[in-house]
């Protein structure tokens, strides 16, 4: 641990340690659009844990108290001794307002978090102290300095925390009926990955730490025996007819208690620790949900075990059902081909799957936001949180736009997932937040609520509640947006086209083989045309991306597709060969024959990429020579 001398006086004196008051703060915008009503908050939200182990991990002498400022009101004269503030970015400004509100009544305020931890001069005007890093280890420290009339300005982790004889978050001081669930707890910190716009890995580690089995399971334990007592009262204490829809509430899994959430940022990061993890659970009979990966569905055995042992709901970091966008940001892990075959097999056990999607990645276009939609609707997945993209400090993702000068706006509050505060490479600001509008309007429609939710397997009226608070929240603060006219464009150029001329199939000088090849002995996927589009993120043209095989039929209706895009975008166009693998030569004449290409697209200039590396061999006795559309200066197009 660090501690760096303090800065200014007036801080605390030395007083006694009998009857000191603590005041842990959640703090939250009232007047965001977003801000959730009580109905929405028990249908979809549930509190984060880091005031509550604050909580657990101060001392036995303090009294303390907590306020999340999504669910009450502060109260500014509490009789409280010291404030503490836990920020997120998005909150930071709603933190300082608070800060000067105690600091007027004389008030000592200590901050922490991921904000305090990346932008440490500018919380130390709000506050006397910040915690840099995980608190756990150094708050103890902090409060003993404070009694001592010694607190430093910083406190800094240096090593990470023992996740061994954890203290339980003090859960009972949330406030009651007011979230989801209250039974919340972790198994495990940090993640061996590094996605670019994530902070996790930064500020938790990128080894993964794990809490002994025996512990959380003890934890649960005493939760189960709190939260069943408190549920007990009620139900002793209510008016019969509270009482039974309280019971009814229960029964069909709406109520707080009814499930438990694993708020790990990867709960499945290691398989022998899950598997002992989830035998351990299932004598507890609980149900329970988690952050996962989605190729854990490739294993069905864990799937299966972790379905036996309570498991209803995993919320999967998707991102982008782009390879591009999930390269880009280092999550190369998610493969796109699998993601319906993934969910179809967490839906076979009943498990409901939430996934993340991000927009606003380099290698996204207008096209986004619809086929998000279509893709999600079509698997039937039960929820979805779209966001988007937000170079947060201390990520890789913000040094990167940050030295690019891409960042625009500086306003913390909107740091939240929901506003752009960055320039997109394809597409303008503008765009980009009303593709984000338009998606979560579509998604939670009731049509598309009704196609998600039919094939659910279990807890239909649970998700039913949450998709349709997920609505009133969507209709209520988010404006209802719109796609632009090139969105369109993208979607019709794009296509999967079967082949069925297979008779002298020529590969790609690009790819092995070289020989001529045998339909008969080609993958499936080869003997179709994927006709990829995006918006080109340096020119103004159109992106083609051709994928599998070519023949003569396919040639024809891509210079049809070109020829309506043409028409309806005014850009022009670059067909990208590098990627095909087989082509006839029937179908190479066909998109080489310039007067016929004119005289289709005559308004716009046609470029092909890598063509001649790709086909040239092929084309034997047929010249090239002189063809402009075969140009590689695409500075043209």
């Amino acid at each position: 641990m660090q501690l760096i001398q303090p800065l200014k006086q007036g801080l605390p004196i030395n007083r006694s340690t009998a009857n000191r008051r603590l005041l842990l703060v959640d703090p939250y915008p009232r007047n965001s659009q977003y801000h959730l009503t009580a109905s929405e908050r028990r249908a979809v939200w549930f509190p984060k844990l880091s005031l509550p182990t604050i909580a657990a991990y101060t001392p036995e002498h303090w009294d303390v108290a907590l306020v999340d400022e999504a669910v009450q009101d502060i109260d500014f004269d509490d009789p409280c001794d010291m404030v503490g503030i836990s920020i997120m970015t998005c909150y930071a400004p709603r933190a300082y307002e608070i800060a000067k509100e105690f600091h007027r009544r004389g008030k000592t305020v200590v901050m922490g978090g991921v904000h305090p931890t990346y932008c440490p001069d500018e919380s130390l005007r709000y506050a006397d102290a910040i915690v840099c890093g995980e608190a756990e280890d150094l708050w103890p420290q902090l409060v003993a300095d404070y009694e001592a009339g010694q607190m430093q300005r910083i406190y800094r982790m240096t090593s990470f925390p023992a996740l061994e004889r954890y203290k339980s978050p003090r859960v009972e001081l949330l406030s009651p009926d007011s979230y989801m669930t209250r039974q919340c707890s972790f198994t495990t910190r940090g993640c061996h990955f590094d996605c670019e716009f994530c902070s996790v890995s930064p500020f938790n580690g990128k080894t993964t730490r794990r809490r002994p089995v025996e512990e959380v399971v003890t934890e649960l334990q005493n939760m189960q025996r709190w939260i069943r007592g408190e549920l007990v009262e009620r139900i002793r204490d209510e008016p019969l007819w509270k009482a039974f829809i309280l019971g009814l509430r229960i029964r069909v899994g709406i109520e707080d208690g009814s499930i438990v959430a694993f708020v790990d940022d990867l709960h499945n990061s290691n398989r022998a620790y899950c598997r002992e993890l989830w035998a351990a659970l299932k004598p507890l009979k609980i149900k329970w949900g988690c952050q996962s990966t989605l190729f854990l569905a490739d294993d069905e055995e864990m799937v299966k075990l972790a379905a036996e042992s309570g498991c209803v709901s995993v919320f999967v970091g998707m991102e982008s059902l782009d390879e591009d966008c999930l390269d880009e940001t280092n999550k190369p892990f998610n493969r796109v081909k699998k993601f319906s075959q993934e969910i179809k097999m967490f839906h076979d056990y009943g498990i409901m799957v939430n996934p993340g999607i991000v927009f606003g990645f380099d290698n996204d276009d207008e096209a986004v936001f619809e086929r998000a939609v279509e893709f999600l609707t079509n698997n039937q997945v039960e929820l979805a949180y779209f966001n988007v993209l937000t170079p947060l400090p201390g990520t890789a993702l913000y040094d990167r736009y940050n030295a690019a000068g891409r960042i625009f706006d500086r306003d913390w509050s909107k740091y939240d997932g929901k506003h752009v505060v960055f320039h997109p490479s394809r597409m303008t600001p503008e765009q980009l937040q009303e593709g984000f509008h338009w998606a979560n309007h579509q998604f939670y429609s009731l049509p598309n609520i009704w196609r998600r939710l039919s094939g659910t397997k279990q807890r239909f009226i649970a998700r039913w509640e949450m998709n349709r608070e997920f609505r009133k929240l969507v209709k209520r603060g988010c404006p209802r947006g719109r796609l632009s006219p090139l969105a369109s464009v993208l979607k019709n150029l794009q296509a999967k086209l079967p082949v069925f001329d297979t008779d002298q199939l020529m590969p790609s000088a690009l790819h092995a083989p070289k020989q001529r090849s045998d339909p008969k002995t080609l993958p499936v996927e080869h003997l179709a045309l994927n006709i990829k589009v995006k918006r080109h993120d340096k020119f103004a043209a159109l992106f083609v991306d051709l994928e599998g095989t070519l023949d003569r039929l396919n040639a024809q209706e891509l210079i049809k597709r070109m020829t309506m895009a043409a028409e309806k975008a005014k850009m022009d166009i670059i067909v990208n060969f590098e990627h095909l693998k087989l082509a006839t030569p029937d179908a190479l004449k066909t998109l080489v024959d310039p007067e016929a290409i004119k005289a289709a697209i005559p308004n716009v200039k046609v470029r092909y990429r890598k063509f001649k590396d790709a086909f040239e061999t092929a084309l034997q006795g047929f010249s090239l020579a002189g063809l402009e559309m075969l140009s590689e200066d695409l500075q043209d197009a």
